[in-house]
């Protein structure tokens, strides 16, 4: 048997980073987890950085951090397994509560799944349901939390 697909799923925050921290994180979670990888985006957080974005429309630094973060998306996505999936949370969700029930399935599934998040929050509910984080650490380093 070939070697088992891993999977990061990309929370909103995770997009900004190329630019917001000079972090290559496609390029540097490709270098921590082992075997085959696939990087997912929902749809759900795209929506999220579009309506932030829209609530922002001020916030010209915000625009260009997305802008950019979705730019090194479109730009790797050849060179990195990413995976834009169009599915979106339901009336009663919040973004949180829709990618860890994604996240739970992709795991029951029995594939070994990351969870590329800064929120730590979110990182404390994650860990409850037994999920590998991983996070940006001193804004320059990728870790990764395995439960």
């Amino acid at each position: 048997m070939n070697s088992k697909l891993a999977l990061v799923v990309v929370d909103s925050n995770f997009v900004l980073l190329p630019f917001q921290f000079k972090v290559d994180y496609l390029n540097e979670i490709r270098h921590m987890v082992e075997g085959k990888l696939k990087f997912i985006i929902y749809q759900q957080v795209l929506n999220e950085l579009e309506s932030k974005k829209k609530r922002e429309s001020q916030a010209t630094k915000f625009i260009r951090l997305l802008e950019s973060g979705l730019s090194y998306l479109d730009k790797h996505k050849a060179d990195y397994d990413i995976d834009f999936i169009n599915d979106i949370k339901n009336i009663e969700e919040t973004t949180d509560d829709f990618l860890l029930r994604k996240i739970i399935c992709l795991k029951k599934e029995g594939n070994n799944v990351f969870f590329a998040t800064n929120d730590s929050n979110l990182r404390k509910k994650a860990k409850k349901q037994h999920i590998n984080t991983i996070f940006l650490r001193q804004k320059k380093y990728l870790s990764i939390e395995r439960i």
